[in-house]
């Protein structure tokens, strides 16, 4: 008993550690700007903003406004700016700050290799991933600015596998409601995550979105008719509500130690760079999870 207390206290030290990999200094200046549709001139809500790897983005909110804080050091760093269905461009922060609006053009949409399933191929009704709602052993993400995100690699039992829904253990008991994005990435060869997205819509979901106080955050995707291959991220981006201390201080996922794939990867701000939470907390061969699971067939 001595030593499952003794590991549940490093387990949780660990993690109340990881916020201080996740702060960040002060910005001296704000940049104000829109982000619009080239064709319409329609707001795109919220985008990502940001300078790659440098821990400087935000996300624009959902009539297309951002406000990026910087210093005069970063004028000659390039900010990229993306967006669901739409091509990222890449400009420097100088530049930007002379012409703050944006126009992001439509992605070409390829029609992708038709994918004939056997009837009855689909035989279990699987949940993968860590369904753990503790309150006691949780991962807390010290968040930059908006885009800062936290999630975790899915294994798959078996190929393929259609996705049904996502399910995300939350704590949060402020009064003002967070939204999130909600997240799914392919995987690199190396094992770390790619910048490219299963789903092809903007998918948010509140902390109001309980059925009830305690039960997870759960999301819809079956009419995505996702239907994967590979181990991909399953992620939580913070994109509004709330602010940086706030979110800091109380923004919490349920947690739990087991053994197995699942690596927890974070980063603090939009466009930044993946740290990843599992090489440093390992203990006596097991390794912190999220709760965070989906429900597929395979």
């Amino acid at each position: 008993m001595f030593s499952t207390l003794v590991s549940l206290r490093y387990f949780l030290l660990l993690f109340t550690g990881l916020g201080l990999l996740l702060t960040g200094a002060a910005h001296g200046q704000t940049l104000t700007g829109t982000i619009t549709a080239a064709s319409a001139a329609e707001p795109i809500p919220y985008a990502n903003v940001g300078i790659p790897g440098k821990s400087v983005g935000t996300v624009a909110d959902e009539h297309g406004a951002y406000q990026l804080a910087y210093t005069a050091a970063h004028l000659t760093d390039t900010v990229r700016i993306s967006s669901i269905g739409y091509e990222p461009q890449q400009v420097l922060l100088r530049d930007l700050v002379a012409r703050p609006g944006v126009r992001l053009t439509r992605a070409a949409v390829g029609l992708g290799a038709v994918r004939v399933l056997a009837p009855g191929l689909y035989k279990r009704n699987r949940t993968l991933g860590c369904t753990s709602n503790s309150e006691v052993v949780i991962s807390k993400l010290k968040a930059d600015h908006l885009g800062a995100e936290m999630g975790m690699v899915i294994s798959l039992k078996h190929k393929p596998t259609k996705i049904l829904t996502a399910s995300f253990n939350v704590l949060y008991s402020q009064p003002d409601t967070l939204r999130f994005r909600v997240n799914l990435y392919k995987m690199l060869a190396n094992g770390k995550p790619s910048e490219e997205k299963l789903l092809t819509r903007n998918l948010v979901i509140t902390t109001a979105s309980r059925a009830t106080g305690n039960s997870p955050l759960t999301v819809d995707l079956a009419a995505d008719q996702l239907v994967v291959d590979e181990d991909f991220l399953l992620t939580l981006e913070w994109i509004d509500g709330g602010d940086v201390q706030q979110v800091s201080k109380n923004l919490a996922f349920s947690s739990a130690l087991g053994y197995g794939n699942g690596s927890i990867y974070f980063r603090k701000t939009s466009q930044d760079d993946w740290g990843n939470v599992s090489l440093g907390a390992r203990l006596a061969g097991m390794q912190p999870k999220l709760g965070f699971f989906v429900t597929a067939l395979d």
